[in-house]
């Protein structure tokens, strides 16, 4: 399925592209051939990828429409990766995600040391999310309402997707994307529900995997758990370190509105509480409050280097 065409299935665009991105290599490979590493032995190398993994992630980002495979030589046969309109449409996932990472996944995390570049003012960037409708910067979560339509949850029990089989700690923001059911959780989340029972019924998961994300979620500060009603009950809260993991859900959102649906409605519909609008996933420079582009942004650092 090319990153245009609908489900036969009438699955949710969003629940699509969580399937389509949400794998712990597929948006680290994008990344890597947004910085300009195209050929397959660079990717090897700058990942520490073995040979049959990257070939099936690179096969399907293919098949999906991210990537495009460009012959650069014919003896022996040898192929280059670019990304398409849709795969270039990815930079704002990518900046979203290294903002996430720079502010929680710690020192020793693998691109600790990339920086961001703002090339039309010149200087590095920490990107503010903001409201592309209104202007507005700084908005979050709490700004912000929203509702999953039905075809979302429709993903999460009848589609088979290539994510890792469980969510490790320490954690960061492709280890969120990577896990089967993580993204379905804090979509769910973002949207009210906090109890146990109203998860299980909201998603179609079962008790034992919901207890397991659950526990995760709480361990690694993604959840508090609360007691209520005299401690009858207990409830999940979105902490400050899943609230910010909301940039990275919104620009995915956006992503799929743009890419896997004609009537720009993805499964996920949010609106920006203060103007009253959809809510336009953007991203400013903190050093000069202009609006960021892919054109004007550089990663830097070990990811650009190697």
């Amino acid at each position: 399925m090319t990153a245009a065409e609908t489900d036969e299935n009438g699955a949710s665009p969003l629940g699509r592209a969580l399937i389509l991105l949400g794998d712990m290599w597929t948006l680290r490979i994008v990344m890597w051939v947004f910085n300009g590493k195209r050929r397959f032995q660079d990717l090897r190398n700058a990942l520490a990828i073995s040979d049959p993994v990257l070939s099936r992630r690179l096969s399907s980002l293919v098949d999906d429409g991210i990537l495009t495979a460009r012959e650069y030589q014919t003896n022996p046969p040898r192929r280059e990766y670019v990304l398409t309109d849709a795969g270039l449409d990815l930079w704002q996932v990518l900046v979203a995600m290294w903002v996430w990472d720079r502010r929680w996944a710690g020192h020793l995390h693998r691109d600790a040391q990339t920086r961001l570049r703002h090339l039309d003012c010149g200087h590095l960037t920490r990107p503010v999310f903001g409201c592309g409708a209104c202007g507005a910067i700084g908005v979050g979560a709490r700004d912000v309402t929203g509702s999953v339509d039905d075809r979302l949850l429709l993903d999460s029990v009848q589609r088979r997707s290539r994510r890792s089989p469980t969510m490790t700690t320490p954690i960061d923001a492709s280890g969120v994307l990577g896990d089967r059911w993580s993204t379905f959780l804090l979509s769910d989340a973002f949207t009210g529900t906090r109890r146990f029972n109203d998860f299980q019924e909201n998603l179609g998961i079962s008790p034992v995997t919901l207890t397991q994300r659950l526990h995760l979620f709480v361990e690694a500060g993604l959840m508090s758990r609360e007691e209520v009603a005299g401690g009858k009950r207990q409830e999940y809260r979105l902490t400050s370190k899943a609230l910010d993991f909301f940039d990275v859900t919104t620009t995915i959102n956006g992503w799929a509105q743009r890419w896997l649906t004609q009537d720009g409605r993805s499964g996920l519909n949010l609106t920006h509480v203060p103007c009253e609008s959809d809510l336009v996933p953007q991203f400013t420079c903190n050093a000069c409050n202009a609006v960021l582009t892919r054109t004007n942004i550089r990663f830097e650092g070990p990811i650009a280097e190697l």
